[in-house]
């Protein structure tokens, strides 16, 4: 295992609090679904403690929305990783998984099937700025967008995916879930940290990682176009000390609820740490 160089923590943290604002995004493809791309992102879930701990967040969030025996409508489900960790923790739940990338949905339903939750998730290929009416008039217990929206190539996309979330939400009454990368001021940011906190990640992976903050909203125009988009009111939280990722949410019309999950015990060891770690520095959250 490489050297953390943790001490220069810090250094990175203060650099981007003083950097002057306005750096460019850089949009990512809209469907991620090159095999290579599929199997890194796929791998790098089941084994990087920092992905892991992104997941638990999300899962342990969405524990404290959905009622007992809630249905899910997860949006951009990606390869399954994030899903899966909200079914094992919750096994009352059933959920539909949507996504536009055909590899990345064969590689999640083979994910459900070795873990034996295909029986709670049906998946479905739609872009999730225009569902099909049969999701779009469905009554959900909430809705999840986990890591999905940087992937949108700019902000008229954006605001489509918004209105058809604020859509759903506002016609089910459901609770509602969003959770992505933040865009940082300080370019040099996001891989200065990546190199201190998680030195023997691969390098396809890391620079997947490097692309999507680049590609992401920052939290002032996420929260910007969320408001636009008609869903006010929503609760709102972000990482520390560098504010990296960032989250919104809003309980069902059923109300909040407590957490009911199990705990995963597949989180240990370094994971486990990591997980404590994002859940105690972040600035709010649902539970």
């Amino acid at each position: 295992m490489g050297i953390r160089p943790l001490w220069r923590v810090p250094g990175i943290v203060v650099r981007e609090r003083l950097h002057s604002p306005g750096r460019e995004r850089i949009p990512e493809p809209m469907v991620m679904d090159d095999a290579e791309s599929v199997v890194h992102f796929h791998a790098g879930g089941a084994a990087n403690p920092g992905m892991q701990a992104v997941y638990d967040l999300c899962a342990r969030a969405i524990d404290a929305l959905l009622p007992p025996g809630g249905r899910l409508l997860d949006l951009g489900i990606g390869s399954g990783r994030a899903l899966s960790t909200v079914l094992r923790r919750r096994p009352d739940v059933h959920a539909v998984g949507v996504d536009l990338a055909p590899n990345m949905l064969a590689t999640a339903r083979e994910l459900f099937v070795s873990e034996g939750l295909e029986a709670r998730v049906e998946l479905v290929q739609a872009d999730i700025t225009a569902l099909p009416k049969s999701l779009a008039d469905a009554k959900w217990d909430a809705v999840s967008c986990m890591w999905t929206l940087h992937q949108l190539p700019d902000f008229d996309v954006l605001d489509a995916a918004l209105r058809q979330i604020a859509a759903v939400q506002r016609d089910s009454g459901a609770a509602l879930w969003l959770s992505d990368f933040a865009r940082l001021k300080d370019p040099s940011a996001c891989p200065a940290m990546l190199q201190c906190v998680d030195p023997d990640s691969p390098m396809g992976l890391r620079q997947d990682a490097i692309a999507s903050e680049a590609a992401a909203f920052t939290r002032e125009e996420l929260s910007a176009h969320i408001l636009a988009a008609g869903l006010g009111g929503l609760h709102s939280g972000h990482a520390t000390p560098l504010p990296y990722l960032q989250a919104y949410w809003m309980f069902g019309s059923r109300g909040k609820h407590a957490p009911t999950g199990r705990q995963d015990s597949a989180l240990d060891g370094r994971t486990r740490r990591e997980a404590s770690l994002l859940r105690w520095g972040f600035t709010a959250k649902p539970f």
